[in-house]
């Protein structure tokens, strides 16, 4: 359960759990912003407007206010840091970090000694670092954006619950043409259909290649035709070959 201390109120609580897959309930309250990030397996997290994939090298910062839902596909041990939205510690939108081995051991840090009393010098300095690694850290592309679009938003699910999916075939299911579809996806996520099927088969392919599968297996899993094609799509969405990037 989240810590917490009768003595001092505390301006930075964690909470640490090890979640089989299905949903995940973080218990969260008004006025405190988040940060959580899997210490072992992986998670994806959903708004109205986005999906991110966060394997253990990076972590999603959440601001107060802002609902997100969490699932795992598989046992996940998910650490959370939660700070007083004063602090202004974690920023104002939801977006996923690169974690450095520096930033990760300050969270470690911080999720291990909370609750945290900023009037302790040490406690201050933990965090007023961690704050400014976390500003200056690169958001990682991890992200796909959501058509609101009823027509557009059955496709998109249909892609990422099967991402080798036959786009025609979607179609028709759908009663849209090609076309109609495709301009909504614009329209809507600012991406052509086929660079939005690729980003959600890339992101796909992190789940998958996090439990271990080949990139051989993975490739068809997705809906590639062959490895060479498919760590090509994965370098041009995330800058490099699927095993370089699951090692960062």
């Amino acid at each position: 359960m989240m810590s917490d201390s009768r003595h001092v109120p505390p301006r930075v609580r964690s909470y640490s759990i090890t979640h089989p897959p299905g949903r995940v309930a973080l218990p969260t309250q008004p006025g405190w912003d988040y940060l959580v990030f899997a210490h072992l397996g992986l998670f994806t997290a959903i708004t109205e407007a986005q999906a991110w994939t966060i394997p253990t090298h990076t972590a999603l910062c959440v601001p107060d206010g802002t609902h997100v839902r969490i699932e795992t596909a598989r046992r996940t041990a998910i650490r959370c840091l939660y700070v007083d939205e004063r602090l202004d510690a974690l920023g104002d939108d939801v977006r996923v970090v690169n974690l450095t081995t520096l930033t990760r051991e300050l969270l470690g840090h911080a999720i291990s000694t909370a609750p945290m009393n900023l009037e302790l010098p040490a406690d201050h300095a933990t965090i007023t670092l961690l704050a400014d690694r976390l500003a200056s850290s690169v958001n990682a592309p991890l992200h796909l954006p959501l058509p609101v679009d009823p027509v557009a938003r059955v496709v998109a699910s249909s892609i990422m619950a099967d991402p080798a999916v036959v786009l025609d075939d979607l179609g028709r299911a759908v009663g849209a043409s090609r076309r109609t579809i495709e301009r909504r996806f614009k329209s809507e996520t600012r991406m052509s259909l086929g660079q939005w099927r690729r980003r959600a088969r890339v992101l796909a392919a992190v789940s998958l290649l996090s439990q271990g599968d080949s990139v051989t297996r993975v490739a068809v899993t997705v809906g590639y035709s062959s490895p060479s094609s498919f760590v090509a799509a994965f370098r041009s969405e995330l800058g490099s070959a699927p095993r370089q990037f699951m090692q960062s």
